[in-house]
């Protein structure tokens, strides 16, 4: 496999797989990917990153870390942190600070590094980053004033640990130890400015053609992707790898000016960054080499112990002081934080110098990180789900769901899930249907479900599909689109459209089919109006599945809850699901006709 084109296109392949895979598993990407890197890497040889991408791999890493920290800033809007500034700003400098002299401690304790090196690695173990928070804030969906607060933190973090990583390089190893500390902080301050003002002047440029609507809509992604990579150009001119506190500048402007719409650049630079860090993370793991991966020895355990037992919460500590945090707030951001790509990015980077210098310890820089990396990701990604559940803050049963509309329809289904056991929010702009049901013990929403900052006022603790049964088929499409990213395309569902004019495809529907493709809305409404209400049959010995005969024309089954776990039935629903309910489970269907009785 020497063809260069064959092994690049298999990294993207695999990295796309894992990520599929570690998606359906619920489990952090990043293991299975690192361990992907190994075998490819260390493990069999069957790739070398440095001889496949030559002298670009620096730069093509350090353009892609850019992009990533773009996309997460487009994530940042400034109403989800109202309230909450103070804590995020001390977790970026004093808590970056705590972390940095506890991981200079421990990795000159706990490992045969220099004091030199030692502070080094410290400098490098400060961030955590959006690669890692991410898919574990998606799969526990903490409360929200937790979610957002270690965004924002995973986010700013990255460009401002980059920068201590730098400076430390710079100090310590390059030959700036005898500077003063004036000229130390005036690189500091290059660095902030380069940063900042290199990220808001892209955004300015950016912002006119965007307001006036100059860009065609087709462009606007590859548009976006072109200011992250010009201001990640211009910021580092200044100040080297300031371009990562650019990215993430540029994309919090663009996120926070009303009058322009981001979703179709963030689209697709979610798109470029599942890409960008599964390929990485393959790639700079494959860099590893079997005599590196020797060095790591025992220390490692006390290293990642002082990082976690001693920094993280210290850190915290520090950062919530007197914030207003409840005490289970505080626990889980204690408990969550995962090293991430920047860290293996620099590493690697600074490793290459250091080697080529000659520099005592090097060849355990580089290792040592991917271990933390590994070790944190794997603690806090299966640690933080039980944390979170445990302190309240998280459900583990996240089977509750999220219903578009509160009419005759929506309302039917809301009061046959929440019979049943289901957790049910209703979201709906009718204001008298949302005090109705908010009065009946439903959790309701009131407003638009599609507007952009929804999930800013959502609360979906416990919510885990989308149902959209509006009568109006574009917003339940809409509905679907935007909340698949949430809970996932495989649940999201939405009502059939119903027939279609005679040589007309108008059909765009997203979400999976609920029920039937002949169940939509006004077949539905038409049966409530005659009487039909949804019916709950819970199994038992003498009354199966099959008493019920389910395969008759006027009984259609809509949704099954076995041991407290909610199936919706769709058009692809397999008849086994339905046919191996047993004695317990729970069928919710629709008669067709209405009944004779009560």
């Amino acid at each position: 496999m020497e063809d260069p084109a064959v092994q690049i296109a298999l990294l993207v392949i695999v990295a796309v797989g894992a990520t599929w895979l570690a998606g359906r598993l619920r489990i952090p990407s990043i293991l299975f990917l690192m361990a992907i890197g190994l075998v490819v890497g260390p493990g069999f040889g069957l790739v070398d990153p440095d001889a496949l991408f030559g002298g670009v791999l620096t730069p093509a890493v350090s353009l892609a870390v850019g992009i990533i920290l773009f996309e997460g800033g487009l994530s940042l809007r400034l109403r989800e942190i109202e309230g909450q500034q103070r804590v995020i700003w001390l977790l970026v400098t004093v808590g970056v600070v705590i972390t940095w002299i506890v991981g200079t401690a421990a990795a000159a304790v706990f490992t045969d590094l220099s004091l030199g090196a030692s502070f080094l690695l410290g400098s490098i173990l400060v961030v955590s980053g959006p690669t890692v928070v991410g898919p574990i804030l998606r799969t526990v969906r903490p409360s929200r004033s937790v979610a957002s607060i270690l965004k924002w933190e995973s986010i700013f973090i990255d460009g401002i640990g980059a920068m201590v990583a730098v400076l430390t390089f710079d100090v310590v190893l390059i030959g700036l130890a005898g500077e003063s500390p004036l000229s130390i902080s005036l690189e500091v301050l290059a660095f902030v400015v380069a940063g900042v003002a290199g990220g808001a002047a892209v955004a300015v440029l950016a912002i006119v053609p965007l307001r006036r609507h100059w860009v065609p809509e087709h462009l606007l992604s590859l548009f976006g992707i072109a200011a992250a990579l010009l201001a990640f150009t211009v910021s580092n001119a200044f100040a080297h790898e300031s371009g990562l506190l650019a990215t993430t500048v540029l994309g919090l402007i663009l996120a926070n000016h009303r009058p322009i719409k981001t979703e179709q650049i963030i689209r697709f630079s979610e798109v470029v960054r599942v890409l960008l860090i599964g390929v990485l993370f393959i790639v700079l793991t494959a860099r590893l080499t079997r005599d590196e991966l020797s060095t790591i020895g025992f220390g490692l355990i006390g290293l990642v112990a002082a990082l976690v037992l001693v920094a993280r919460p210290l850190a915290v500590a520090a950062s919530t002081w007197r914030s207003g945090l409840s005490q289970p707030a505080r626990r889980l951001l204690a408990g969550v934080a995962p090293r991430g790509i920047v860290a293996a990015s620099v590493a690697s980077v600074f490793a290459l110098e250091l080697e080529s210098a000659g520099y005592e310890g090097a060849e355990s820089l580089v290792p040592l990180t991917f271990a933390v990396i590994m070790a944190t990701v794997i603690i806090y990604g299966l640690g933080a789900g039980p944390l979170a559940r445990r302190l309240g803050l998280a459900e583990s049963n996240q089977q509750g769901v999220l219903i578009v509309g509160a009419g005759p329809v929506e309302q039917a289904i809301a009061k046959t899930l929440h019979q049943s056991g289901i957790a049910v929010v209703v979201a709906t702009t009718n204001r008298s249907d949302e005090y109705r049901l908010r009065m009946d013990g439903y959790r309701t929403f009131y407003g638009n479900i599609l507007n952009e900052d929804v999930d800013l006022e959502l609360e979906l603790t416990g919510i885990g599909r989308l149902l959209a049964v509006t009568p109006n088929d574009e917003v339940n499409t809409l509905a679907c689109q935007r909340f698949a990213d949430v809970f996932g395309g495989s649940e999201t569902y939405q009502l059939s459209e119903g027939p279609q004019p005679p040589g007309i495809e108008m059909s765009h529907q997203i979400g999976r089919t609920l029920f039937a493709d002949d169940l939509d809305y006004e077949t539905l409404r038409h049966e409530l109006e005659r009487g039909t209400t949804l019916r709950r049959t819970q199994l038992s010995e003498t009354f199966t599945i099959d008493d019920l005969d389910v395969d008759q024309a006027m009984i259609r089954p809509a949704f099954a809850v076995r041991n407290g776990r909610l199936s919706v039935v769709t058009t692809g629903t397999d008849k086994r699901t339905i046919s191996n309910l047993a004695k317990g489970d729970t069928l919710i269907w629709i008669p067709l006709a209405a009944p004779e009785r009560a």
